[in-house]
């Protein structure tokens, strides 16, 4: 996942694979976080979403009796 932390490791080692000339290696690293990124945002709307569509908890009738 691209965190703040990672990105300026990351960032040093695509300069350096730049200047041997081995920047797709870096590329591809990139590409596989960006897809780790965009699993957890589609997790997290999936959670979201059935969270919001849970239906209603309902008291049960004899706590509403009493």
């Amino acid at each position: 996942m691209l965190t703040p932390e990672v990105m300026p490791a990351l960032a040093a080692e695509l300069t350096d694979a730049q200047a041997d000339g081995d920047a797709e290696s870096i590329a591809w690293q990139l590409y596989g976080h960006l897809g780790e990124d965009h699993a957890e945002i589609g997790r997290l709307r999936a959670a979201l979403h059935a969270a919001w569509n849970r239906p209603p908890k309902t008291a049960s009738p004899t706590a509403a009796a009493a």
